[in-house]
């Protein structure tokens, strides 16, 4: 719907530039939504955009415009705003035409293409295999994999992937714990790590005595760093992971160890070579970022030896633009924002593009439980996991609840909020005016009622009325998708959901109660002739705008990963009742 109405005002822009009307130059017209529905359905600041280079005021601009879409089929009014604005009318047969596309689930109106390809590579989670998944990494789960659909379902290429951070302290420390809590579950003389961060939750517990279940006392022997207990722990933790992300609906397509890195020598190497590697006193070796305006040098080995975090994370993305992406996507923490720069200076050190490596930054989850924040603390080990809110709420209000605000805003997860069957529940809300729509169409066969194909005197039918306020709001998906893919923004896709709910459960209130004018007739009505002095046209031009609403709601719910049930547990309201 936008691409077409952007076309016809290109178009009149083209043929006024190319009749000399208006100065030649690329201008690119961008529609907007206007907040208020009496300014039209689409806004453009063109007029503005040109009247420089016209050397015209911005309405006389925007006068040429108009004049050339006069007679437009595809506009029904074109109005000249504030100091150029231009308000655009869509005609009632080009929504016609979107109801059509809606109700029947057209290829292009649902899948619209404009990645042409791209392959992009979606990292995200890549938790250090050092503990089970908390309820903030199942926020950055949620949101990575939701992209990685609406990128899919928008013409790129993209893939989901796993970094595993298995070498370095953290996961040298994780087998010192285990080793501590294995000779603790045998009873014998055990030393607490000496690293003050050592992993003390139970779960540390549960996999020493899991150990000695199995194997009993046959690794007494092993020094407390032996690798052995930290390829054990890092493998047993890996298997929570990606069970803890099976119970959320996500599978990750690629996992990455850093320890299996193919390039890191050589790519270190290659920093060096272009002077960008310094040695300090003490034998650490440092990326010169101060080269490039940062505040001081980043370290890149230890004085020990050991490789830092940047200093593997250079090579990864290297390693991933060898794999062929054109654009590499990695959510992390707020926290980490530091590190964005560094990475970015290397890339370009090395002859990539910067740009291609783009770092969406999410907030972390705080929950509440009867009203009351959940206090939690990694370092002690009390910390709400993900799977404990799956296993509580369900998938599909976790999955919805991780999305009901922008990735870099706070968010507090309302666990008693969503698990109630109330439509004081976003997500039991988004479902139910789903299966409201499907309870219609069910109840419609019960009169041998259902949609009427679709033709333009059908459309015709709803023009204007209540149906077509909802119809302009769902005829937006494509662009929804598409915007929402291009920006990064899988969360606009449960605010579209919200809309379309809203809207829809708003519509049927009024209709059956208000306006005492219901989709159905209702039960008290159908008595005698009531067949005969049934407007049934009108009824399938209903049904069929009601499926569309269905289509939508299930097309969008189900790219988030949640279901569209046909029935609910609530029970139905008096209005369907009396139906």
């Amino acid at each position: 719907m936008r691409d077409r109405v952007t076309a016809v005002v290109q178009s009149a822009v083209d043929g006024l530039q190319a009749g000399g009307d208006l100065p030649p130059g690329a201008i690119e017209v961008v529609l907007d939504r206007p907040k208020r529905a009496d300014h039209g359905d689409y806004s453009t600041n063109v007029a503005l955009a040109l009247a420089k280079s016209a050397k015209k005021s911005p309405r006389d601009v925007a006068a040429l415009i108009a004049a050339r879409l006069g007679g437009e089929p595809l506009l029904s009014g074109v109005d000249i705003a504030g100091p150029g604005f231009l308000n655009l009318k869509v005609s009632d047969a080009l929504w016609g035409e979107a109801l059509r596309d809606l109700a029947s689930g057209a290829d292009a109106f649902y899948r619209p293409d404009v990645g042409g390809g791209q392959r992009i590579n979606v990292e995200f989670v890549s938790v250090n295999p050092t503990g089970p998944l908390h309820v903030g990494h199942g926020r950055s789960a949620v949101i990575g994999d939701v992209l990685v659909r609406l990128l899919g379902r928008t013409g790129f290429a993209a893939d989901s992937e796993y970094y595993v951070n298995d070498r370095g302290n953290q996961v040298r420390v994780l087998g010192e714990t285990l080793a501590y809590r294995y000779r603790e579950v045998l009873g014998l003389p055990a030393q607490e790590p000496t690293d003050p961060n050592w992993y003390r939750g139970e779960y540390m517990k549960g996999l020493a005595q899991k150990l000695v279940a199995r194997d009993g006392r046959s690794h007494v022997d092993r020094a407390d760093s032996d690798p052995y207990f930290r390829d054990h722990a890092i493998d047993e933790i890996l298997g929570w992971i990606r069970e803890d992300l099976r119970a959320l609906h996500i599978e990750m397509k690629i996992w990455t160890s850093e320890r299996a890195l193919p390039n890191v020598d050589e790519t270190l190497a290659a920093l060096g070579e272009r002077g960008l590697v310094g040695t300090l006193e003490d034998g650490a070796k440092v990326f010169k970022t101060t080269t490039f305006g940062d505040d001081k040098d980043r370290v890149l080995v230890k004085k020990g030896g050991e490789l830092t975090y940047l200093a593997t994370d250079i090579p990864y993305h290297v390693d991933k633009f060898r794999r062929g992406y054109d654009v590499l996507i990695d959510l992390w923490g707020a926290d980490h924002h530091g590190g964005i720069a560094p990475r970015k200076w290397a890339l370009q050190a090395l002859g990539h593009d910067p740009g291609k490596l783009e770092v969406m930054l999410f907030q972390m989850v705080s929950v509440l439980r009867g009203g009351e924040t959940v206090v939690q603390s990694k370092r002690s080990g009390d910390f709400v996991t993900m799977r404990e809110i799956v296993d509580e709420v369900g998938v599909g209000a976790a999955r919805y609840f991780f999305l009901l605000r922008r990735a870099d805003s706070q968010l507090e997860f309302d666990v008693d909020l969503a698990k109630k069957k109330s439509l004081d529940n976003p997500v039991f809300y988004a479902q139910y005016a789903h299966a409201r729509c499907s309870s219609i169409l069910e109840r419609a066969l019960e009169i041998d009622a259902r949609p009427a194909a679709w033709s333009p005197a059908i459309a015709a039918r709803l023009a204007g009325g209540e149906e077509w306020a909802v119809l302009k709001i769902l005829a937006g998906y494509p662009d929804l998708l598409a915007d929402a893919a291009r920006a990064r923004e899988p969360h606009k896709l449960v605010y579209f959901v919200q809309e379309v709910a809203q809207a829809f459960q708003s519509y049927y209130t009024r209709l059956g109660r208000t306006l005492d004018d219901p989709i159905l007739p209702k039960k008290s009505t159908r008595v005698g002739d009531w067949r005969v002095a049934w407007d049934w046209e009108r009824t399938g031009a209903r049904l069929l705008w009601v499926s569309a609403v269905r289509h939508v709601l299930s097309d969008a719910l189900g790219l988030l990963g949640v279901d569209a049930p046909d029935r609910m547990d609530r029970a139905l309201g008096d209005e369907e009742a009396s139906e």
